[in-house]
């Protein structure tokens, strides 16, 4: 009785609110390319790097491509964050509000690794499909899916802790 209570309460209330997937997934990915796009450069030559982030002629125009970059990774992660946001509501979204954080880790892992066939697909035709698909995986998908999915169990726990 107390799940579907909770489930229906749950469901009165998530409406209206996007979900972490759609709404914070897509910046998060273009943050950690934009991130991994930099790490070439860090590592070959940390110095120069260092030096470009107090230089204004470097910092500026940086920070002007992150702003427009932002946007189109908004855009192309829209699809992807549809779908992971359509998995973890089929398996995942009415356990959440019952489930401990680590279980909450548990299901944003096994969400990531859903999305594993997709990206290997993708993976197949590049010219490096295990470095891709490794690189796509655990590197974006993975911290992505984690950090969503804690979010909307801290979300769930809160509407939880609100009912009661």
């Amino acid at each position: 009785k107390k799940r579907a209570r909770l489930n229906m309460d749950m469901s009165k209330n998530n409406q209206g609110k996007i979900s972490a997937f759609i709404l914070c997934g897509p910046f998060i990915v273009t943050f950690i390319i934009t991130l991994t796009f930099h790490s070439g450069l860090f590592f070959y030559d940390p110095m120069r790097f260092l030096k470009g982030l107090i230089t204004p002629s470097i910092i500026f125009p940086m920070i002007a491509a992150f702003i427009l970059i932002t946007p189109i990774g908004y855009l192309l992660g829209c699809i992807p964050a549809i779908i992971t946001n359509l998995l973890f509501k089929h398996f995942f979204a009415s356990k959440l509000a019952l489930a401990s954080w680590r279980y909450s880790l548990i299901y944003g892992c096994l969400l990531g690794f859903m999305l594993a066939p997709f990206i290997l697909i993708i993976a197949i035709v590049t010219p490096s499909p295990l470095l891709t698909f490794l690189y796509l995986q655990f590197v974006l998908i993975l911290p992505t899916t984690l950090i969503c999915t804690f979010i909307e169990w801290k979300r769930a726990r809160n509407r939880q802790d609100i009912n009661e």
